[in-house]
């Protein structure tokens, strides 16, 4: 760890201007990050907020699946008793989409596939093998200003009606298909409005529709995980990964970057931090959409000492009152973190309680927008992550 200091005079009385009185000491910490590795954003497959559906030609092809394990074999008409259905009419999926996330002049054709299978249905390879045209549900065009936050997409009649009076599952994937890129995110379980199914189970208005929400029965032997995999997204295309040794926030799937530090106890305990900064070196990346601007939002960890795995650290986060980063993916040179309200929270819990650790992430994840930052593996010495601090020693209250 190596570090340089300035000194700097605030020509103000240090007793009656306790909070910036006296000295301000500036020192840079070339060694202060002891730990800086990229790990994913949710804790796992069907945790993502958003289920992101897009065709972008070579650069990216994301599809979405939507799992219905539990379809009802019994209808109730109006004034009269429960049946069996025997017929479907109006079948549709209504999904929640994010129109802010459209991205695309459309039109845009969205296809669905029958992606149910006893294979390791979790499995990329797996699931993406059965968008063919034996597996072909149905398919629908949508102009771009038909694509609102409530998107009716109507499905076969005959496919449902088969999977309920076979008793099979229902799994649909969709994909979407035309000559124009496009890309939108769909809101998903994990927020609490899931595509659902609708349909009539007779052609008679005056009985409601049947509603379905997504459920999965598998793996039998991880509920959790058949919790989460009632809907994700599947990715078939992505650009490059950025190379080893990077730091990567966004994305697709979404990443964030955990930084654990070695601060000086005197500073942390014994001073006043005025302002913290760490400093980044952002490394351009063209390979999508480099000119549009992802939020960036440093997080303090909560994640105790014995939470080792920083994957697992980087999810249990709390907000630190800083101003949120917004950065182009193309762009290149040094980017500012603040941190200063971190060292507040560090001052009131040892470190070997709390570990010091930050956290960047999108302010909303699951745009396919990634930004890359050199390491602390980075062979070049002054591209690594350092931090610069500028405190000031306590001044008591009070008049002597």
């Amino acid at each position: 760890m190596s570090c340089s200091e300035n000194l700097d005079s605030s020509g103000v009385c240090n007793v009656l201007c306790p909070p910036i009185g006296g000295n301000v000491n500036t020192v840079t910490i070339e060694g202060a990050v002891e730990v800086d590795t990229t790990v994913m954003s949710g804790s796992g497959l069907g945790t993502e907020s958003g289920l992101f559906l897009a065709n972008r030609g070579d650069t990216l092809d994301s599809r979405v699946i939507v799992r219905f394990d539990s379809l009802p074999q019994t209808f109730l008409p109006t004034g009269d008793t429960t049946q069996a259905i025997q017929t479907v009419d109006s079948a549709y999926l209504l999904l929640r989409v994010d129109t802010l996330t459209i991205k695309g002049p459309g039109p845009v054709t969205i296809e669905a596939y029958d992606v149910d299978t006893t294979a390791d249905d979790t499995a990329n390879a797996a699931v993406l093998a059965l968008f063919r045209p034996d597996r072909f549900i149905s398919s629908q065009t949508f102009a771009r200003a038909d694509l609102s936050d409530s998107t009716k997409y109507f499905i076969s009649n005959a496919t449902v009606l088969s999977k309920i009076q076979n008793k099979q599952r229902l799994r649909i994937g969709l994909r979407a298909t035309g000559s124009e890129s496009i890309q939108m995110s769909i809101s998903s379980t994990a927020v609490g409005l899931p595509p659902t199914l609708f349909f009539r189970a007779t052609p008679d208005t005056a009985t409601k529709p049947l509603t379905v929400t997504p459920f999965s029965k598998t793996p039998a032997d991880d509920p959790i995980l058949a919790f989460n995999i009632r809907d994700y997204t599947v990715i078939a295309k992505a650009p490059p990964a950025a190379p080893p040794g990077t730091l990567v926030v966004g994305g697709f799937p979404s990443h964030r970057v955990y930084f654990r530090f070695v601060v000086p106890s005197a500073i942390v305990d014994s001073t006043t931090v005025v302002r913290a900064t760490l400093i980044l070196n952002q490394i351009s990346n063209g390979a999508l959409d480099p000119t549009d601007t992802l939020n960036v939002l440093p997080q303090v960890s909560l994640a105790g000492i014995a939470v080792t795995d920083p994957t697992k650290a980087a999810q249990i986060i709390g907000n630190i009152a800083a101003d949120t980063l917004r950065l182009r993916p193309g762009d290149a040179g040094t980017t500012n973190v603040e941190l200063a309200h971190a060292f507040a929270l560090w001052r009131s819990i040892p470190p070997d309680t709390l570990p010091r650790a930050i956290i960047l992430k999108p302010v909303i994840e699951g745009s396919p927008l990634e930004l890359r930052f050199s390491s602390s593996e980075d062979p070049v010495a002054g591209l690594r992550p350092q931090l610069r601090i500028s405190y000031t020693t306590k001044v008591p209250l009070g008049l002597p």
